[in-house]
Parts: structure tokens; C-alpha cells; sequence
């Protein structure tokens, strides 16, 4: 008795996929409330996202105290504290952990530098990467893994007037964020907290740690 033969891989799972794919956009559109848990909250939908930071990954910054560790914390390269800023261009603002040490967490250690080759997943599980939960897949963006910054500018007036969650070591404000401290009309303060993740998580003792602020203004 014959058999119809295996659909080869490269058809099998990207006809899954859409399928699937399929399926959930339906569902979305016909329960569109039930996705209310994916929403950025309220209190951070002013937050600028830079260099693949997530949401849910501040959301486990901000909810725990800071430590008070010192060489983990960062240190402001630029600008000096109580520079004057010309305000014809947005600075870029650089810093770095204080401590030697870099901390990456865990799951950050590259794939080439594992020992022994990892055998090679099954079409149904190439299939869930591809359409898995919607948090994970479009609503979040890629988990981190490693050290993320998140930046808080203030003035006198006002806590928070611009908010920045990035994993670099740097920050240039664009056009509209660079308009917004240039009008804050005094001096700005910049504190920066960080902590190590691992897939949104902070690992085990990975802060978050607070770094020294620093105090700049625009110059006209």
C-alpha cells in the first residue's frame, strides 16, 4: 500500500504559518478586547524605545527599588556636569557602568560559542517561533538579554519631562525630544537607572542599579 510522501519542510511550515497566522488575525478582529493585557500602560506611553528595549522589560525595572551599588551604576561621559549646551544641535549624551566589569546576562552568550551543534528543530517547532503568543510576537518586540538603560530627564518644574529606555551606552535626541528640552527653559538633570536582563527578566542580583545624575542647560 503506498503513501503520499512528506510535504518537504520548506513548504510544510510556511503553509502552517499562514494558516495559523490566519486563524489569529480572524480572532483579533472578532476579540479585539481580549488583547488589552499586550497595550503599553498608560503611565509609560510617553517613553522613548531605542536599540530593541522593550516595554515589559521597564515594566521590571520600575518595579523593583534600586540598589545602591556604586560600580554598577553609570557615570555621565558627556555632557559635564553643569555644561551649557549649545542649542542649535541635540548633543549626544554618553556614559558609561562605572564598574570594570562588564555583566551580560546568561542568555546573551552567542550561539558560535556553544559547545556541540544543536539538533535541528521539528516543523511544528519552527512553526510556534514563527506565529507564537502574540506578546511575544508583536506586541513586546524581542526580549532582552543584557544591560538596559533607562533615562530620565527633569527640570525644577517638572519630574520626567522626557523618558528613555534604550540598551546603549548613548543617547541622541531627535527632533521633537530635542525641541522639548530646549523649551524646559532651566537647568536639566539626567539620571540614568540600568539593570541586567534575561528574555525581560531581571537576573538574580542585576539591579536595578542607579547612576550619578548630571545637570546641563541649553544655551540660546
Amino acid at each position: 500500500m503506498s503513501r503520499t510522501p512528506l510535504l518537504p519542510r520548506a513548504i510544510l511550515v510556511p503553509a502552517l504559518a499562514a494558516l495559523a497566522s490566519a486563524a489569529m488575525y480572524v480572532g483579533a478582529c472578532g476579540h479585539g478586547h481580549d488583547h488589552e493585557d499586550t497595550e503599553v500602560l498608560p503611565a509609560l506611553a510617553d517613553v522613548i524605545y531605542e536599540g530593541g528595549a522593550t516595554d515589559e522589560a521597564l515594566e521590571a525595572l520600575l518595579a523593583v527599588d534600586p540598589k545602591d551599588e556604586p560600580s554598577q551604576g553609570t557615570v555621565f561621559d558627556a555632557p559635564e556636569d553643569g555644561a551649557a549646551v549649545p542649542g542649535d544641535a541635540a548633543p549626544a549624551l554618553t556614559f558609561h557602568v562605572a564598574g570594570a566589569a562588564r555583566w551580560t546576562a546568561p542568555g546573551a552568550v552567542p550561539a558560535l560559542g556553544c559547545a556541540g551543534a544543536r539538533p535541528a528543530p521539528s516543523p511544528w517547532a519552527e512553526l510556534g517561533a514563527l506565529v507564537g503568543p502574540a506578546r511575544a510576537a508583536w506586541a513586546h518586540g524581542t526580549p532582552i538579554n543584557g544591560r538596559a538603560y533607562f533615562l530620565v530627564f527633569s527640570t525644577a518644574e517638572r519630574e520626567g519631562l522626557l523618558r528613555v529606555f534604550t540598551t546603549k551606552l548613548s543617547y541622541t535626541p531627535d527632533a521633537a525630544a530635542w525641541d522639548k528640552l530646549r523649551a524646559a527653559g532651566g537647568p536639566i538633570t539626567v539620571s540614568v537607572l540600568n539593570a541586567v536582563f534575561e528574555n525581560n527578566r531581571i537576573v538574580q542580583g542585576g539591579g536595578p542599579f542607579a547612576g550619578e545624575p548630571v545637570t546641563f542647560s541649553v544655551a540660546p
